[in-house]
């Protein structure tokens, strides 16, 4: 039965975490921390509606964020208040009148798993209101503002709190309701449940669990992750060809009107080239006239986007990917701007990266040499790949 709501607080400033912007935007392999917590809750087939509660300001960020992942649950977006409180109340008030559970989760706790949602869910159905922990591995001392010991306390009876905490609605509305009124700041969710005089059931949680509140927690949610840091590679690439009259002019993928082209074995893209040398470069392999040897009839006058398609499945077979590809072609003629961005779109569809990540540029030899007296054109490319199997 799917009537659970998941209030997802994400509307911190990370100002621990010595960032420039909101920490659950910080990226952990492939996926932001807020990307992995929403990840994990779309697992919940129970949950059917997500109330991300972010900053003031930061709704569109978050919105790309969103639109960038794959999700089947509902997502309602509202801005948050001063307080944590606060912000839990907005979404409170944003919870489907149909649905009689709640759930409040931290979204900078990307390593919760679906089976702790489940948990908690229960356990609210059950209680009424419930909160995972895990006992305290640590001693716990009260101290004096002069930080004089006041007293030690029995380890045997502390846990450490943790998200998602769990609430029957009617409950956890009159629990916000009656804190309101009395000005009453919890310091967490299920306090108000307490305030109020009702009972407070602590499940098992899970040490990997953990909230990213400093520095040092990012290599530690990684590794519960599985994420492996990818390590990055460098290549470059460098072609040239005569020009020739009565060619076909292929540059990029593209066919461009000219009277000349460049000359060669195959349709002789010395773009597409310089780029296949740097990636073959970057992965530490051969140069392109090996795997296409220009006396190999198989390849005479074929597509050059065919053998980058050939060249970056070698990278794939070595665990290695383009990144960011540079390209600078130097020539006389022809035009290369009009075509440019068909350019990129072609390269994007062989390497599948952004276009953002995909620059072509074109310069003239300032009529000096063989390429300034229009007798060839070349291209220059420089690629980074990164390597490292990455979730």
């Amino acid at each position: 039965m799917s009537n659970v709501s998941c209030i997802l607080l994400a509307a911190g400033a990370g100002r621990r975490m010595a960032l420039e912007e909101n920490k659950i935007f910080y990226p952990l392999g492939s996926k932001s921390i807020i990307q992995w917590s929403l990840t994990h809750i779309d697992e919940v087939e129970r949950i059917d509606e997500i109330i991300l509660v972010v900053a003031n300001g930061e709704e569109q960020q978050m919105a790309d964020h969103i639109a960038s992942i794959e999700l089947q649950t509902e997502i309602v977006i509202v801005t948050g208040g001063k307080e944590r409180q606060d912000s839990v109340y907005n979404g409170l008030s944003k919870v489907k009148e149909s649905n009689h559970i709640v759930l409040v989760h931290d979204g900078a706790r990307p390593v919760v798993t679906a089976d702790l949602f489940n948990k908690v869910i229960d356990g609210a159905y059950e209680y009424g209101a419930v909160t995972v922990g895990v006992p305290s591995t640590d001693t716990v001392k009260r101290v004096d503002k002069n930080s004089q010991v006041i007293e030690t306390l029995n380890r045997s009876e502390l846990v450490n709190i943790q998200t998602p905490q769990g609430f029957q609605k009617s409950l956890f509305v009159e629990a916000h309701h009656r804190a309101k009124e009395a000005g009453y700041i919890g310091t967490d969710d299920v306090s108000l449940v307490e305030y109020i005089d009702k009972a407070v059931h602590i499940l098992e949680g899970d040490y990997k669990n953990i909230k990213v509140t400093t520095p040092n927690d990012i290599d530690v949610v990684k590794r519960y992750l599985g994420i492996k840091e990818k390590a990055m590679r460098v290549g470059y690439g460098y072609d040239i060809h005569q020009l020739k009259e009565g060619r076909p002019c292929i540059l990029g993928g593209v066919h461009i009107e000219s009277s000349i082209g460049p000359d060669g074995h195959s349709d002789a893209d010395v773009l597409i080239h310089a780029l296949m040398d740097a990636m073959l470069g970057a992965a530490g392999l051969r140069d392109i006239g090996y795997y296409f040897p220009p006396e190999d009839d198989a390849y005479k006058g074929i597509s050059s986007m065919l053998l980058l398609q050939h060249v970056n499945s070698l990278l794939k077979e070595r665990h290695l990917e383009a990144y960011n590809v540079d390209i600078m072609v130097i020539s006389e003629t022809p035009k290369l701007k009009p075509h440019i961005e068909q350019m990129k779109v072609n390269i994007q569809s062989v390497l599948q990266i952004p276009l953002d990540r995909i620059s072509i540029k074109a310069t003239t030899n300032e009529m000096l040499g063989a390429i300034g007296r229009r007798e060839g054109i070349a291209a220059q490319a420089v690629v980074t790949v990164y390597e490292g199997d990455v979730i």
